[in-house]
């Protein structure tokens, strides 16, 4: 697994680009057979690794966990419209309207929080990790026009997150391999954690 790095990246308080950081912790980890959220890698729980990788960016660090209150200390935001993480996100957005949300899934521990903070500095509405086929929203920057694609899409029974491509009236930046590959390895940084097996991989 990557060690964090203790460097803290300037998180701007106010304006258009300030953020929020969410952590995505309230999916009901069927695969994995045991809440994943609690899981220790290398002492910590991944809840613990992913507050720290944002914690280094963001100047608000949010728990979107359907309110189980993981740690009392955060504010455990409860699920908006739809399931899965796509209400995990809405239920943020309707925390903090407004808002620019900088999110990140507690089952992807690998991500740098170096990585974090470079999607940050892009001015799309919408900025993922897109190589390829494949398309990481779970570690992703959504300001308020992507929300409100997201909650369009919802609303009619869409939500399938990285389907959000298909809707207009916002500004998609996908980083690609040459803009992922200074942080690490793309098959490293997004490995997930979805199954036992996956612990042993890291």
């Amino acid at each position: 697994m990557r060690r964090d790095r203790t460097t803290h990246f300037a998180h701007p308080k106010t304006g258009r680009d300030a953020w929020i950081g969410v952590v995505l912790a309230g999916g009901g980890s069927r695969r994995m057979g045991r809440d994943k959220a609690l899981i220790e890698v290398d002492g910590r729980s991944l809840l613990d690794h992913a507050l720290a990788r944002l914690d280094a960016v963001c100047s608000e660090v949010v728990i979107a966990d359907a309110q189980r209150r993981y740690v009392p200390t955060r504010t455990s935001v409860a699920d908006g419209p739809g399931a899965g993480p796509a209400a995990a996100i809405l239920g943020a957005a309707a925390r903090f309207p407004g808002q620019t949300l900088l999110v990140l899934a507690c089952d992807l521990p690998n991500v740098p929080a170096a990585l974090l903070a470079n999607l940050t500095t892009h001015g799309e509405d919408w900025v993922l990790p897109g190589f390829g086929n494949h398309l990481e929203p779970l570690v992703a920057l959504y300001r308020p026009a992507a929300l409100a694609a997201l909650h369009r899409r919802v609303a009619t029974g869409q939500l399938a997150l990285h389907r959000l491509v298909e809707e207009d009236g916002f500004t998609i930046h996908k980083l690609g391999h040459e803009e992922i590959s200074p942080f690490g390895d793309p098959r490293q940084i997004f490995h997930n954690v979805n199954r036992p097996r996956d612990l042993d991989t890291l």
